[in-house]
């Protein structure tokens, strides 16, 4: 459009945007052995997360459980690190002289920067070089100054350059004299005193959050756990922080929390605590899970993990690979060499009708996840994938139906929904979605003059109802052994 004038651009809605997005994102919150607290991080493999939050060195299990994610088939994650920002604190080193002092503080809080040791030498009067030292990873900083005016003073350029640390001066400082491997001190994990509220966190809108809080400031996270909960030594601390992520799914449609029952009680104890926790939008697994360990370059050694960051790295791979609507059970947990508890067929009985489901190892196989049951009492929430599956329907016909808002509220409009949402819900149904031999059988869309009075139209609402049947996993199958005149006969009957 070269001459001046007003032009006309018909804008054409996409009534095909009506679709299921197979996408898992999981978050976790946990204790890190570095990185920003407090400050949810996405995180697209587990190398990306040893840049960021550091390795095994800590007294919490997220790495571990990090780990299995990404080994069990996860794409990607979200990551929470849980400390108390009170007592918390980085490394720091300090070059006094007696007009001011140079100022080196470790990037994050945490004891991992008192390992960090800095070495400085003089070039001449005016320039010297910085040489930052952490566990085999050197950073040389050359030709530096203290002249602010220099395109190389120390402030600007390691700042804009480490990864390690940041630099501050206070008052008048001339070039430091000579330091050879001075290690930073005072960093502190803010672990030993973490209580539930630590946990818990708050959300308060735009940049106001922590803990499990956190979560809430991101809208497409499916899968929400908390692996390292068991640093919390009393039981009620534990279950406040699950009832948090419990009532998180709750409000968030397409969400769902993934709860690690203590391996420190037995059956009855394990049933027990399930039945404080009733929600079709969580499910709890039992017992923890014996993984090969990441250090040990033997192969034999191992370590002993919740399963809740193997579980949501076999949601993610289920839902990709299959589809949502797939139950995320018979998996094969990825590392894992064995159980902290064997299962009789008793006590996996007293699980099941407690709606816990349990690992359970074959041999030759390796470990599986056994049941896909939610926390609910419903008969029709109890299943995984069926709620999960509606979630995820809802929330694309809520988004995908946003062009009728403000149409004419008329026929036309109701046809144009019906014939969107039925077409969307056909391909569905072919995919494997929905029960039945038929669409019918499978679901119905209904938009009509009975849900939509003249008085609902006057006041601007329009009514569309949906009917989903969903499919059910198949639990249990009974082989029925029928003996004939010339042998036996097996019939498989579900």
């Amino acid at each position: 459009m070269v001459v001046p004038g007003i032009y006309v651009q018909e804008q054409q809605y996409n009534l095909n945007s009506l679709k299921i997005d197979n996408r898992c994102l999981s978050g976790f919150a946990g204790i890190a052995e570095c990185g920003p607290i407090n400050v949810p991080i996405k995180i697209n493999s587990f190398d990306e997360y040893l840049k960021v939050f550091g390795g095994f060195d800590t007294a919490g299990i997220l790495p571990c459980s990090i780990y299995n994610f990404f080994r069990c088939g996860g794409k990607e994650c979200v990551v929470v690190r849980i400390a108390d920002e009170k007592t918390a604190s980085c490394a720091k080193l300090k070059i006094k002289q007696s007009r001011g002092k140079i100022e080196f503080k470790a990037c994050t809080p945490g004891h991992w920067g008192n390992y960090i040791s800095a070495s400085i030498w003089k070039e001449n009067e005016k320039y010297f070089s910085v040489s930052l030292t952490y566990r085999g990873k050197t950073e040389n900083f050359i030709h530096l100054s203290c002249d602010k005016n220099d395109e190389r003073y120390i402030v600007t350029y390691i700042n804009s350059h480490s990864s390690l640390c940041r630099v501050s001066i206070r008052g008048f400082v001339r070039t430091p004299d000579p330091v050879f491997m001075r290690n930073f001190s005072s960093g502190n994990d803010g672990i030993a005193e973490l209580t539930a509220g630590n946990y818990i966190g708050h959300y308060n809108g735009l940049n106001d959050y922590a803990g499990v809080g956190c979560f809430e400031s991101l809208d497409d996270i499916s899968l929400i756990a908390v692996p390292d909960i068991f640093w919390l030594k009393k039981q009620e601390d534990m279950q406040a922080v699950q009832m948090s992520l419990i009532a998180q799914a709750e409000r968030f449609p397409n969400r769902f929390a993934i709860l690690d029952v203590p391996q420190n009680l037995d059956i009855i104890e394990a049933s027990g605590w399930a039945k404080k926790m009733t929600s079709p939008f969580a499910a709890a697994y039992y017992p923890f899970i014996d993984i090969t360990d990441p250090l040990d370059k033997t192969g034999i050694g191992t370590i002993r993990v919740p399963p809740s960051g193997a579980v949501c790295g076999c949601i993610a791979a289920t839902d990709g690979e299959k589809g949502i609507f797939c139950a995320p059970a018979n998996c094969l947990i990825e590392g894992a060499v064995g159980l902290s508890k064997s299962l009789t067929i008793g006590e996996q009985e007293i699980l099941y009708t407690s709606r816990i489901n349990f690992l359970k190892y074959f041999p030759g196989r390796g470990v599986k996840i056994w049941g896909a049951k939610t926390l609910s009492c419903e008969k029709e929430w109890e299943q995984i994938n069926v709620r999960r599956t509606f979630s995820r329907v809802c929330k694309a016909l809520k988004e995908g139906t946003q062009w009728a808002v403000f149409e004419p509220n008329d026929k036309n409009l109701r046809k144009r929904l019906v014939r969107q949402v039925y077409g969307f819900l056909l391909n569905l149904w072919h995919d494997g979605y929905f029960a039945g031999s038929t669409p019918e059988q499978g679901f119905y869309v209904r938009c009509d003059e009975e849900l939509n009075p003249p008085e609902n139209i006057d006041a601007g609402i329009l009514t569309f109802e949906v009917g989903l049947a969903i499919i059910h996993p198949a639990e249990f199958f009974n082989i029925v052994l029928t003996a004939e005149k010339d042998g036996a006969s097996v019939y498989l009957q579900e």
